[in-house]
């Protein structure tokens, strides 16, 4: 498979979801806003901010630049990792998974953007970087060998490497 044939049925699938229901689910509401700083939700909410940006640039999108080859093994284990993940993490979740699954493998596959968005902040306050047109994550090294982990398909580099 070609990633023009993946990004197909990207687009495809994302037709599934309006883009209004995706704002409406996404929304900010004043009072999460306004409460003291919480890293979970403020992991959640710049990666969930980053997820809508991406599905909306997957619905705006036409066309590939240039067309490459996706090992369809590697793409079929990306998949099992984040259902795997998912099942655990948020079971009964259907749509959820199918979001998630969309998006991600456009970042991955056709995009080429890593799967957290630059500039998050980390745990030891270290962040994704991007210098040269490249990616440089500080946690790549610790979590790409993870039983669940998408680092090791993720286009960052370790930070080391910058």
């Amino acid at each position: 498979m070609n990633n023009l044939e993946l990004f197909s049925l990207i687009k495809k699938d994302a037709e599934y979801f309006s883009i209004e229901d995706v704002l409406q689910r996404n929304a900010h509401s004043e009072k999460e806003q306004q409460q003291p700083f919480d890293r979970i939700k403020y992991v959640s909410r710049t990666v969930a901010d980053y997820n809508l940006k991406t599905f909306l640039e997957i619905k705006s999108r036409e066309y590939i630049d240039v067309i490459e080859q996706v090992d369809v093994d590697i793409f079929n284990e990306f998949t099992r990792r984040i259902d795997k993940y998912l099942d655990k993490h948020a079971p009964g979740q259907d749509d959820l998974k199918r979001y998630i699954q969309i998006v991600s493998a456009y970042l991955t596959f056709i995009a080429r953007k890593p799967l957290h968005p630059p500039g998050m902040i980390f745990e030891d306050g270290h962040k994704i970087v991007v210098k040269d047109n490249k990616f440089y994550c500080p946690e790549k090294n610790k979590h790409k060998h993870g039983v669940m982990s998408l680092c090791k398909y993720c286009v960052s580099k370790d930070i080391s490497m910058s």
